[in-house]
């Protein structure tokens, strides 16, 4: 599977997806600080060399977007989460901060076979879910999606998150149920003790402004383990309810 990840913040969700055997094959990141954070992975070998993108609207403006169709299977990204936050403002789709419509576009120009899309489980109670799955529809994606949180793992947080697996009727959706790796990466993570080991974050004003750039990060990052294992339920929950036209 060759991956277009946008959004990739600090690159949680990219470990996930390494866990599936997959090739990163490009980066959208507008923040800086987590644009080194890609590149030093790269150096070290756990992410593939592939560029680093800014903003998401000049991606697509600049034509790089339709310059990756045809050349990825999948796109994933957890688009930002501030307009429908309970901690955010609540303005929903008429936040500038919606990032639904570039991400839509992106999905519209490349035309992947598969898809997986993340977010806050309020798009559900807001209605802004049903958009997002029509929108899918109209451009030739089934879906299924899901809660499914961190905790479920073993983490002692809970970080619930919506998770939406799209996938074209060509693609013929291939049910996978969990495989051997991440099966086994899933069972260490949730008998481990390694969660309790980690240490309690300070309060933001503590240390200097580059630990506050690495607690931001990591607060809107995805749990590797969590993002593979939502790939691997919904595409086997899509295998067992596939019914092609």
């Amino acid at each position: 599977m060759r991956e277009l990840s946008l959004f990739t913040g600090a690159g949680g969700g990219l470990l996930g997806t390494k866990l599936l055997g997959w090739t990163h094959c490009g980066y959208v990141e507008w923040n800086e600080y987590c644009q080194r954070v890609i590149a030093a992975r790269i150096r070290d070998g756990l992410l593939d060399n592939a560029p680093i993108f800014g903003d998401i609207d000049a991606f697509i403006n600049q034509g790089f977007a339709s310059s990756y169709k045809g050349m990825v299977d999948v796109v994933t990204g957890g688009f930002p989460c501030q307009p429908y936050s309970a901690a955010g403002r609540q303005r929903g789709e008429n936040d500038p901060k919606d990032r639904w419509p570039a991400t839509r576009e992106v999905i519209r120009q490349v035309r992947p076979k598969f898809c997986l899309l993340e977010n806050v489980p309020r798009l559900i109670s807001l209605g802004y879910l049903g958009k997002v799955l029509g929108d899918l529809a109209e451009m030739g994606f089934n879906a299924e999606w899901g809660v499914i949180s961190a905790a479920a793992a073993g983490a002692d947080h809970v970080r619930e998150r919506l998770w939406i697996f799209a996938y074209t009727d060509s693609a013929q959706c291939e049910g996978r149920g969990l495989s051997g790796r991440v099966r086994q990466e899933y069972a260490y993570a949730c008998r481990s003790t390694w969660w309790k080991d980690q240490p309690m974050p300070d309060g933001v004003d503590d240390g200097v402004a580059d630990r506050l750039e690495r607690l931001k990060a990591i607060g809107n990052g995805q749990c590797s383990i969590t993002a593979a294992s939502a790939w691997e339920i919904l595409s086997e929950r899509a295998q067992r309810n596939y019914a092609p036209t």
